[in-house]
């Protein structure tokens, strides 16, 4: 079993790359599809409207219905990574996500039923591609006190498809159209999907190694027989049961609902808070940019820290400063009269590079299971934070409207992050723990 690899006493090591960094280069890739999935239909909004015929807010059903099915069926992979395994897991969502983005690209421009119907495929695709079974392959692949660092590296993935994504897509539906632009990228994530499917392993045990981490000299375990493997699968039922019946799934629960308010309010609002200090939005985006780049840094370095801290204190203190900067926008904004750009940038900029912090919230979620649930436990989580992302948006749309104030969502932002941080310090801990 994998715990007894962890908890073994050393003997010796291989030479060579550690394979726990093909099953990273798979994981950043499909953090790739994550992102593309996401913003492709922003990037291309204009053109699939004027083709469709459609009004904005028929155009945006679009992306609402992908985003039911994205944020709502973490749970259900969830399940679904525990039974069958991570590696098919994963295979069926990159590939149930590379068929939405062809049938979108060949057949959306049929109507909008049909678009939406064929990227709500994408969207339930990607709803495996994160929350859901990430934690269970990182905990796998790494020794406890190396995960933070496993998943770092897996997590930049989706920032840098965001910066690639903003120079590249813009380019081919000038060249091409939207329509090809989505057939690329289904091709694209075709591609990926065969990567995960080759390459992609349950455990290290199946390439005889030991965890990535694990003291000088542990024994790999040997690699379960097929039979082993079944008996050692729980029920779908009986995973689910086991985590609702636990506290943890609901106190990470209630503090990702918190956090995605306020993560919501902040993504949501970034360009169009410095558009409302009177900035033209090429100048607004800017933030966005060198925020990503920032974020892609932090993710690493927070990552590795919660390595060596305890995790739950690298999330408060993250999360913290992500409402005290939050707060300190709010009160620049509404009490600035001709507010700075570049002071603009650099909040933005900051309050995006704490978001990094969701490396280790999904490293953390991940340790509070034993590995036969532990898809399930994120799965719930990955789910139940819909509450957040839908509230986040809408609490902030109705302050501003109320007020008059895009700036008043960084209130909100605060405020929440700042109840997140509380909540984060009363985690259990798990630093001496090998989950």
């Amino acid at each position: 079993m994998l715990q007894t690899i962890e908890d073994t006493a050393p003997s010796k090591k291989g030479n060579g790359l550690h394979y726990a960094f093909i099953i990273c280069l798979g994981g950043f890739l499909t953090q790739a599809i994550v992102l593309s999935c996401q913003r492709l239909p922003a990037v291309a909004l204009e053109p699939i409207r004027q083709t469709l015929g459609v009004s904005y807010a028929d155009v945006g059903l679009i992306t609402s219905v992908f985003m039911i099915f994205y944020a709502g069926l973490s749970i259900v992979w969830g399940m679904l990574g525990d039974k069958i395994g991570t590696r098919w897991a994963m295979t069926i969502a990159c590939g149930l996500a590379s068929i939405g983005a062809l049938l979108f690209g060949f057949f959306a421009q049929y109507g909008l039923p049909v678009a939406i119907g064929t990227w709500a495929i994408a969207g339930v695709g990607t709803a495996g591609l994160l929350m859901a079974i990430l934690p269970k392959i990182v905990s796998r692949w790494f020794a406890p006190h190396r995960r933070g660092f496993g998943m770092s590296l897996i997590t930049p993935g989706a920032n840098f498809s965001a910066i690639i994504l903003g120079i590249i897509a813009p380019l081919i539906i000038g060249a091409m159209g939207w329509q090809w632009t989505y057939v690329i990228f289904g091709i694209v994530f075709a591609v990926i999907t065969v990567f995960v499917a080759a390459f992609f392993r349950e455990g290290p045990e199946e390439k005889g190694l030991a965890p990535y981490g694990a003291p000088a000299g542990t024994q790999a375990a040997p690699a379960p027989k097929l039979e082993e493997q079944k008996s050692g699968k729980v029920g779908a039922g009986e995973a689910l049961k086991r985590v609702l019946k636990m506290p943890i799934s609901w106190h990470f629960g209630i503090f990702y609902i918190v956090y995605q308010v306020g993560y919501m309010a902040a993504t949501q609002y970034y360009v169009a808070s410095i558009q409302s200090a009177g900035f033209d939005l090429a100048s607004a985006s800017l933030a966005i940019t060198w925020g990503g780049i920032l974020t892609i840094i932090c993710e690493l370095i927070l990552g590795t820290l919660s390595d060596h801290v305890e995790r739950k204190n690298v999330i408060a203190a993250v999360v913290a400063l992500s409402g005290i900067f939050g707060l300190a926008y709010f009160f620049y904004l509404t009490n600035t009269p001709s507010p700075s750009l570049m002071v603009c940038w650099i909040f933005v900029a900051i309050i995006s590079a704490t978001t990094s912090v969701i490396t280790v919230i999904m490293t953390t979620a991940g340790e509070y299971y034993t590995d036969d649930i532990r898809a399930t436990g994120t799965g719930f989580i990955g789910t139940v934070n819909v509450v957040g992302r839908y509230l986040g948006p809408w609490l902030a749309g109705m302050l501003i409207d109320a007020t008059g104030v895009v700036g008043n969502s960084f209130g909100i932002v605060g405020v929440t992050m700042l109840v997140a941080a509380v909540i984060a310090f009363t985690f259990p801990r798990l630093r001496k723990k090998e989950a």
